[in-house]
């Protein structure tokens, strides 16, 4: 049922969307191809503190039937901002990873009334002031939606998580992932929406809402350093690296960013 939450059912118009906990609201936004269901290491930490409203985004998992025919960023952070509404909250604390940190980054931008304050987990600002990574890593990224099913997942291993990771925390998540495949073409759309965002980086120095930006040190696919730009750029930022961390950043160190989080939030 689109928009069920745990108090019961709510009507979205768009998207379906759930909701855990009580308390100062968060919405999570995931990256690249992945679904909501991989904050299955995070989400229960946030819990006993938060309501955490979580939700797939369109072409994936539960919003699998959803259009991703010319699909934006601005289109990602509309639908962002209609479960913010469907959820009942006025403003809330906007969690994003990788790509789902682009999302986020709009969403503050294009509805500053609806966003209280911004977390941003192993993101960059999708235009020239971002940092690239290696030349090897974005050919191997680029040749990902040509590998299907648990194979095409496994692409992504090295340079998702850091070498330190222990093997049965990426299988758990290989395991989760490989539930809720993302179409070809979704992984292609959102590719081709960040390739065409006009950036954030002119635009973040009106972010008024409180911000705290998480990097992993050893992030493969986000350098670091695009961590320490976007907390230069928005006034009043916050910045801590995780220490010999990966990209997935939520999931390899879910109780760093838990942590961080509620120190935050206070």
């Amino acid at each position: 049922m689109r928009g069920v939450s745990a108090s019961g059912a709510v009507s979205s118009p768009v998207l379906n969307w759930s909701s855990v906990g009580s308390g100062h609201p968060l919405l999570l936004i995931q990256g690249l191809g992945y679904p909501a269901q991989m904050w299955f290491r995070l989400a229960p930490l946030l819990e006993p503190h938060f309501r955490v409203i979580t939700f797939d985004n369109r072409g994936i998992a539960h919003n699998h039937d959803l259009p991703v025919e010319g699909l934006t960023i601005e289109t990602m952070a509309a639908d962002a901002a209609s479960v913010i509404a469907a959820s009942g909250e006025t403003r809330v604390t906007v969690v994003g990873a990788s790509l789902g940190g682009i999302v986020a980054q709009e969403l503050a931008l294009a509805y500053p009334g609806l966003v209280d304050s911004l977390v941003l987990l192993s993101t960059h600002t999708a235009d020239e002031h971002a940092v690239s990574a290696d030349a090897d890593v974005l050919r191997s990224m680029a040749s990902r939606s040509g590998v299907a099913g648990e194979a095409g997942l496994r692409v992504s291993i090295p340079y998702a998580y850091s070498p330190s990771t222990p093997s049965w925390l990426i299988e758990g998540d290989i395991a989760c992932r490989a539930r809720w495949p993302e179409a070809p073409q979704t992984y292609d759309a959102q590719l081709a929406a960040a390739a065409a965002y006009r950036g954030s980086w002119e635009r973040l120095a009106s972010i008024e809402c409180a911000t705290l930006v998480l990097h992993g040190s050893a992030d493969a696919l986000v350098p670091v350093e695009n961590g320490r730009r976007i907390a230069d750029r928005i006034p009043g930022a916050r910045f801590a690296v995780a220490e010999g961390a990966g990209h997935n950043l939520f999931s390899e160190r879910a109780e760093f960013v838990a942590e961080q989080v509620s120190a935050f939030l206070g």
